[in-house]
Formats: structure tokens, sequence, C-alpha cells
């Protein structure tokens, strides 16, 4: 089975729209870890209010590169608002991301039904 690893900064919406991803993604059959080294997919959902929160989500993607650098086949995502307002600017300061999705997306796919279409790979979004 798959493993799970979240990590939210910001908002109590945050907190909300974490506890709804990882609703969705043990639907698919991810289960929770509070280790990111023992994770399959790593998700970051992040906050652009302050840029206190910013500065934190690039230190821990920085950290998590070394992760991936260890194990290539996981993923690391961000998702939020930092993601929907940095879009493309993410994955060019931190290659290591995989995917990038704003608050709208992941609040869109958790109205469809648990088992709509399945990813077929990574997401790498072209900069505006």
């Amino acid at each position: 089975m798959p493993k799970l690893h979240l990590i939210t900064y910001g908002c109590q919406m945050n907190e909300y729209d974490s506890e709804r991803v990882a609703g969705l993604l043990r639907d698919e059959r991810y289960e929770l870890t509070e280790r990111a080294e023992d994770a399959d997919l790593i998700l970051l959902n992040t906050c652009a209010i302050r840029e206190k929160c910013e500065d934190k989500v690039f230190s821990r993607l920085g950290e998590l590169k070394h992760l991936k650098r260890e194990r290539p086949h996981v993923l690391i995502g961000v998702m939020g608002c930092m993601a929907q307002l940095w879009q493309g600017k993410i994955q060019e300061r931190a290659p290591s991301v995989d995917l990038v999705f704003g608050s709208a997306a992941a609040r869109r796919r958790s109205s469809r039904s648990p088992r709509g279409p399945k990813a077929r790979g990574s997401s790498r979004p072209s900069s505006p």
C-alpha cells in the first residue's frame, strides 16, 4: 500500500483542504504516515498570506530534495494558495517538485466521486 505524508502550513482552510485530500487519497488506497522518509507521496499544503510560510515551504523542499535523491520514485507535490500564485515558479526554484496544484483544483477534485479518473504520472504545468 502506498504511503502519503502530508505537511500543512497556514490557515484553518488549509487544514480542512489537507483533510479532504487525505480522505480522497485514502479512497485510492494511500495510507497516511507521520514520516516523510516512509512516504511514496509527499504533499505540502501551502499558504501565500505570510512570507514566513513561503520561506518555510522552500526550506522544507530543500530538505526533501535529498530524500528524493535517495528515493527517486517518491513524488513531491505542492498544493494550496502559494502553489496557485507561484505555479511554474515553484519548480524553477525547487526542481525536485513533481506536482503543483492550487486550492481550487483540490476542491474541484474533492467534489467529484472518489473513484474519478486516476492520474497518469506527474503533472508539471508550464510557466505562464
